[in-house]
């Protein structure tokens, strides 16, 4: 139960009324883009572009606020620390597909069920996988924002060669790929001292 309160705590800490703002503006400004420029760009160049803009928040914002927080306090493992940490920066990369799909909708040229399960697939990939560069410094974080963009863009090149199955095989694949990324986020929060 103790847990389940210091998780919520958390998730609340990250999703305030700035979250939601923020949210929105990217939502609208994507969604704005997209009916205008949505016929001009193939699906390979909007999956490219959706990965590289889920990774920057979490470069620009994230890090700042994930390294003020002392551990010590809450009552939570590495692993349930991920999950906590994980909701609010996944939620904020949705609203790029979600943003897309509103303005290619709006432009005439909706986008299909299976490329938005795809770019789904995309910018939550890339987002978790990113997220275990937060407590890492130079070329370290380098690598894991270049492990980010090259699965997330791997999974949107499967999507483009792999046929009718693509939404099946990307989204066994993105399940796959997430779980050890937030396994992998979880032993970054397990072994992280922030005590200088």
């Amino acid at each position: 139960m103790i847990e389940r309160r210091a998780t919520i705590a958390i998730v609340r800490r990250h999703i305030d009324r700035r979250f939601g703002v923020d949210w929105l503006m990217t939502f609208a400004l994507v969604a704005a883009l997209a009916a205008i420029f949505a016929p001009s760009f193939g699906y390979s160049a909007i999956f490219i572009l959706a990965a590289l803009a889920s990774v920057m928040p979490i470069e620009n914002q994230h890090i700042a606020s994930l390294r003020r927080l002392t551990f010590f306090s809450v009552p939570l493992f590495g692993r349930q620390l991920a999950r906590a940490h994980a909701v609010a920066p996944t939620l904020a990369a949705l609203a790029l597909p979600c943003g897309y799909a509103a303005g290619a909708a709006m432009r005439g040229v909706p986008i299909s069920p299976e490329r938005f399960i795809t770019a789904i697939c995309v910018v939550t990939i890339a987002t978790l996988v990113a997220l275990s560069g937060t407590f890492r410094d130079g070329r370290d974080r380098a690598l894991y924002v270049g492990l980010a963009l090259a699965t997330s863009i791997s999974l949107a090149i499967l999507d483009l060669v792999a046929g009718p199955m693509s939404p099946r095989i990307v989204g066994a694949l993105a399940l796959l790929v997430g779980y050890f990324a937030l396994r992998a986020f979880g032993e970054t929060l397990a072994r992280y001292d922030p005590l200088p």
